[in-house]
């Protein structure tokens, strides 16, 4: 899913896994040829592929546009209480640091005091109990699940504390399990995964022959890629998904790229390469120029960010989604919030917790990104406003 799907953005302090790659479906062909440009043409162009290629044009049309408004509107009763301490466990790696600004700005806006608590990826216990014994109400926690925090979990609960998550595929069952809600959850990788088949699907005129790279260590990156083959299984019988499970060693160590090569030249049917997130994609494009390969295959991935959006305006890459950091926090603070005024329900949560998304696959609209934020998308216009209105804070 992906900004790495953050669940993927501790990946350099976690133990190593080995290098896998197998085939998941299809017929195998060689790349296509005569593809469109983009996707948003492609879309609006004549059905020449019968009723899947139909549905995967409407999935890519209806991510075509960035989104303007949050998808939540129920107000909240009244302001909640201003002074409550509220505390968010943030990873060491880079992409993590991108959700701290959010966080700390939202709950700010309603008069809280933040604390952003970095964790040791190998030892997440020792951050939370460290929150829980400063006497934070609210821990919002990025990329740790929940059986590698059992006790301090057990804690949490026994003393009121509720606790948020982002990027994991845990369930939340509130005091049953301490977990009161999830962002960026399974629903948001299984969307990122269909919503990437169902472009090259389209851009390639039913003739999509993929190869996914994820890190196989995290579950949302095989949910993200097991909705991606659900999807050509769904609307391309003859297209196929390869997948090249990548060891975290192999990452921090800037092993992609050759692992990537390698594995094209022993599959030459391989005319898309699609990175389940961002930090797969640093060295690619050389490395395939390198090697000869890069007119052969497109480069198409989840999260992207400035480096990936100014590939597509050199042309070097073909397509990325767009994901949010900032306001990822945004809806897990919106979330507290309704926790402190009992109102918390589950169409909170599922207005929220699959996140947003949209597509950038032209050099014009990823230049248009790149002048409007740099690259780094924070969220629908104004969203912040959005939110304080709901919450009765706003001027």
């Amino acid at each position: 899913m992906n900004r790495s799907v953050l669940a993927v953005a501790a990946v350099v302090a976690v133990g190593g896994l080995t290098l896998t790659a197998c085939k998941s479906s299809g017929n195998g062909s060689s790349s296509s040829t005569g593809a469109p440009a983009s996707v948003s043409q492609a879309a609006a162009s004549a059905d020449a592929g019968g009723s899947g290629l139909d549905r995967a044009k409407a999935l890519v049309a209806a991510a075509a546009t960035e989104p303007t408004q949050i998808p939540i509107s129920t107000p909240l009763p009244h302001a909640p209480d201003k002074g409550i301490k509220v505390a968010f466990l943030s990873c060491s790696a880079a992409a993590c640091s991108l959700l701290n600004p959010g966080f700390v700005a939202a709950a700010k806006a309603l008069g809280w005091q933040p604390k952003v608590i970095t964790y040791d990826s190998a030892k997440p216990g020792q951050a939370l109990q460290q929150a829980i014994d400063a006497g934070y109400k609210y821990i919002a926690t990025t990329s740790i699940t929940l059986n590698t925090i059992t006790p301090q979990v057990q804690q949490a609960k026994a003393k009121g504390v509720a606790l948020f998550g982002a990027y994991t595929g845990d369930k939340p069952e509130g005091k049953a399990n301490g977990l009161y809600g999830v962002t960026q959850n399974f629903d948001a990788s299984a969307k990122s995964g269909k919503l990437m088949a169902a472009w090259s699907i389209v851009n390639s005129n039913s003739n999509a022959h993929t190869l996914y790279v994820s890190l196989p260590i995290y579950p949302t990156l095989v949910a993200q890629g097991k909705a991606a083959e659900a999807e050509y299984k769904a609307d391309c019988a003859s297209c196929s998904m390869d997948t090249l499970g990548l060891s975290v060693t192999q990452l921090g160590a800037g092993q992609g790229p050759s692992a990537i090569v390698s594995y094209l030249k022993s599959h030459s049917s391989i005319n898309y390469v699609y990175m389940s997130f961002q930090d797969l994609d640093t060295g690619v494009v050389a490395a395939l120029k390198s090697a000869g390969l890069s007119g052969k295959v497109k480069i198409i991935g989840t999260e992207g960010q400035a480096a990936q959006l100014k590939s597509l305006v050199a042309g070097d890459e073909t397509a990325w989604s767009i994901l949010p950091e900032p306001y990822v926090m945004w809806t897990v603070v919106d979330w507290m919030a309704r926790q402190s005024e009992g109102v918390l329900d589950q169409a909170a949560l599922d207005a929220t917790g699959s996140g947003l998304q949209f597509m950038v696959d032209t050099p014009a609209a990823a230049t248009a990104q790149l002048n409007e934020n740099g690259g780094t998308w924070p969220g629908p216009k104004g969203y912040q406003a959005q939110f304080e209105k709901l919450w009765q804070v706003g001027s």
